[in-house]
Formats: C-alpha cells, structure tokens, sequence
C-alpha cells in the first residue's frame, strides 16, 4: 500500500489531550480550535500586518543577528515541508502518551534530583531560532559532562535501554539509539519553534521529569492525520512521537519558574542493523529537484494496537528489572556497586583518589539500582565508549560483561564502541568488541565503517584484522 505525506496549506483542528494517561484513543479527542500555520509558523510566514504577523514578529525581536535569525526561519519552515513528505511513517498518527517505564524515568530523575543545582547554560548557535534563547536562556543537566560520570554514562544507558523495547512495541521496528543529551530546564517566557527532527532522529520520546508552572505548557504536534493536538505531561509521563516527520514545537510562552524533560531518540534498523530503507537521508537533494517520490512501505502500526503495546512492553521491562534486581545474589549486587571502578584506569583512579570526591553528596541509587558515585570523567556517550577510546581492556569486559547490549550503542553521530576502538588502535580491544557481537558493518551518520575509520588513521594492525573477518569498507559521505 502506498503512503505518502501532503503538506497542509489549510486550516486544521487544534485536539486537546486530555492529561490522563491510561486507555486513550481517537474517542478522547475533543476538538477545540486552530492548527498549521496559526499557532505558530511551521510551513509559511504569517501574512505581513497580521495579527499572527505581529506575535511572530515579538518572537523574533531581539534574536541576532538578525539576518541568521531569518535565515534560520527560512530553513525550519522549508525542513517542515520538504523532510516529513519524503520519510516513512511508522505509526497511524504519528503520536502517543504513556506512563514513562521506571526503568527509564526513575534513574533519569535521580540523575536530575542529584545534579539540579549543578545545571548549566544551554550554549545555541548565534541566529538559532528554534528556542527563544535571546529571551528565555535554557539549562541543560548533561549526562556527558565529565563533573557527573560515570554515573551520567550508566543513566544513559538505563533511559535507553528502558525506553527502547517501549518504541519497538509502538513502532513495530527494530531500534538502535542515536541521540540522548540530559536533562533540558525550560525557564519563564520559554518558546520551542515548531519542527522536525534533523536525521538520524527518527523514534523518539520526551519525557517529564519535573517542573514548577504557573499553567500547562503542553507540546503541539500534527499528526499523520493532518490535525494538531496539544499534549500535556506530568512528570513520569512520556510522550512518543516520530520527530522527523511529526512537527511538534511548544508555540505559547512558558508561565512558571522552569520545565525539565529528557529528549531520547532512536533510528530503525533492519537485521543487519543498517538504517531501515524508510529512512531517506537524501531527502534534501530530492527537494531541491523537486521531487517527491510515491512511498511504497507498509501499512504504519494503527493507534489502537501500537499505543497498548507500548504499554505492556513498558510494564515488562519494568517488571523484569525488578524480578531481576530481586533475585540478584549479595555477590551480584556488590559486583554492581562496584562495577564503575573496573571502567577507570588506574591514573583516573589516582586522580579520583587525590579529589576525594564525596560519595555522600553524589551517590546515585534509582529504582533498587546502585548507579554509582560521580568519580571520573569520560567525556563520552557511554561508557563502553570511554573504555574503548582509551584502549582500556578490562574495563571494556567489564563493561561488556555489565550490560551486553550496549555493545552496538550509538551516540548522537552513530558512532559505537567499535568506531572508537579502531580509531585508538587497539588490537585486543577491537577483537573483544567483535567477539561480543559488534556490528562491522555499522556506519557513522557521516557514512563511515570500521574499517574505513581504522584505514584514515593508519591503524594497520587492526585494518589486517577486520579484512580477515571480512569487514565492509564503506567511506564517509561527508
């Protein structure tokens, strides 16, 4: 059956989400209002002298410089019409809220209730326009910063893997993770440009994790279904959306002193773990020739199955962390608490040693797990990334023999463990990575495999190596 996006020029509906989280469907729905192009400008600029012309204008003052400020207008707009109607839609409308999985929320709000205070300016490129920063500054609590690890690295990986079997149900792909920053603070005044996703952010989540307002803030999304729905959270809820071909913004000014959620990203994949043919990473040079090709994909996952199925995979992911945490021996558990010291080189431990870090002050425990004390630093996605940059054997065993699955983790430019490995040159490290299950074959958001990697920084030893094993050699595109 063949599916393809219209760009909407008309006036659509406004659907308010009503904020309950259980048993919804398109029954709920209640129309109240206006859609594309009215709350906000997603396709086109409002007509000039308007009433709609002069709130945008008010958005804009002050963004500078001026001439990147429209610039950067003019891209989001045109990215809003020419990327969703090029993609494969995985989902009937595009769009879901459910209760966030404990294994997901519960270390992401420990990480933020630990590290809060310790926030940071969010650091936007000059002319960007996609939050209101000139007016409103955003936070960012950052899972990568060096301060917070490797607890930071180890609540990633929770988030990730907690939510990632909850957007295979929905989505009915198979997943792999591209993007998770940390925690953003939206604060008084806050406006998010209405959007797509850049590529490789595809499935995606947003989820709650505190906040202080004055009256909801609910996020705006058009759904498949050409109509536009306000969708409000609560902390520990979660809101599931195809973030590169849903627009989705917040288009009314944040009232109240701050707004916290977490954005978790991921890409389909087929079994060979390549990008799913759905996804078009050509799309750009498609619209410059004007060209939108029919999509023949199947028949996208309908509301009323996807959404339940979301649910009970978030149920049964939380289920088995608790079964599994119960039934872990006291060896287990210790072994787990200390973990993180076997990811440390003995400098690192030396250092941490003359810091005398206080554990008392950043030791974090969420949901019956030991997630560790902040006592080193990778500066990395995960940190099986860390331990295979630095070529440090044991930690990477540790690492492996910890979580397992993290062994083909991408982070926000899809590069694994395997990439970084080769790019160190170590040999053991390489193999062990491969011994474990890595993908040869997995390419960077650049394009770029292993090999490849391995051959531009004259790795020689392991060039040999994956050329035994067979390793695809497929060159970086950027």
């Amino acid at each position: 059956m063949i599916y393809f996006h219209v760009v909407v020029k008309t006036l659509i509906i406004v659907v308010a989400l009503a904020s309950g989280v259980g048993g919804e469907d398109e029954s709920e729905y209640v129309a109240t209002g206006y859609g594309v192009d009215v709350s906000f400008p997603m396709h086109w600029l409002p007509k000039a002298k308007s009433p709609e012309d002069a709130k945008y204008q008010s958005f804009l003052k002050d963004c500078t410089p001026m001439r990147s400020c429209v610039s950067n207008e003019q891209s989001r707009m045109a990215m809003n019409r020419d990327q969703p109607c090029r993609q494969r839609n995985y989902t009937e409308v595009g769009f879901g809220r459910i209760k966030a999985p404990a294994a997901a929320y519960a270390p992401a709000r420990a990480f933020w209730d630990a590290h809060r205070d310790q926030k940071t300016v969010e650091q936007w490129p000059p002319g960007n326009t996609y939050v209101n920063n000139w007016v409103a500054p955003t936070h960012m609590v950052s899972l990568e910063d060096r301060r917070f690890q490797p607890t930071g690295a180890r609540t990633k990986d929770a988030i990730w893997n907690g939510m990632k079997p909850v957007l295979e149900a929905w989505t009915g792909q198979k997943l792999k993770p591209t993007s998770l920053y940390g925690v953003r603070v939206y604060g008084e005044g806050a406006i998010l440009a209405t959007h797509v996703d850049r590529l490789p952010l595809v499935t995606s989540a947003v989820m709650q994790i505190d906040q202080d307002v004055d009256e909801p803030w609910p996020i705006e999304v058009v759904g498949h279904d050409g109509r536009a729905y306000n969708v409000t959270l609560e902390p520990g809820e979660v809101a599931l959306y195809e973030s590169h071909t849903v627009l989705h913004g917040r288009p009314r000014p944040l009232r109240g002193k701050f707004f916290a959620n977490v954005f978790i990203h991921f890409i389909p994949v087929d079994d060979d773990d390549a990008n799913e043919k759905g996804v078009n990473f050509n799309w750009q040079r498609e619209a410059r020739s004007r060209k939108i090709p029919a999509l023949d994909f199947p028949e996208p996952v309908p509301s009323r199955l996807g959404l339940p199925a979301a649910r009970r995979a978030a149920e049964a992911n939380d289920e088995l962390a608790r079964v599994s945490g119960v039934s872990r021996s006291a060896d287990e558990k210790k072994k787990a608490r200390t973990i993180s010291e076997a990811s440390q080189s003995r400098a690192e431990r030396r250092a941490n040693a003359r810091a005398a870090i206080s554990e008392a002050t950043s030791h974090q425990i969420a949901n019956g797990e030991d997630f560790g004390s902040d006592a080193f630093s990778t500066g990395t996605t995960t940190a099986l990334h860390a331990a295979a940059a630095g070529g440090d054997l044991p930690a990477v065993n540790a690492e492996l023999e910890n979580n397992p699955n993290s062994v083909n983790a991408a982070d926000e430019n899809l590069w694994t463990p395997l990439h970084e490995s080769v790019r160190a040159g170590s040999l053991a490290v390489v193999t062990a990575l491969v011994l474990a299950g890595a993908d040869l074959g997995a390419r960077t958001v650049g394009g770029g495999t292993a090999l490849w990697i391995a051959k531009q920084h004259h790795q020689t030893r392991v060039v040999a190596y994956l050329e035994s094993i067979g390793a695809p050699e497929i060159a970086d595109e950027l």
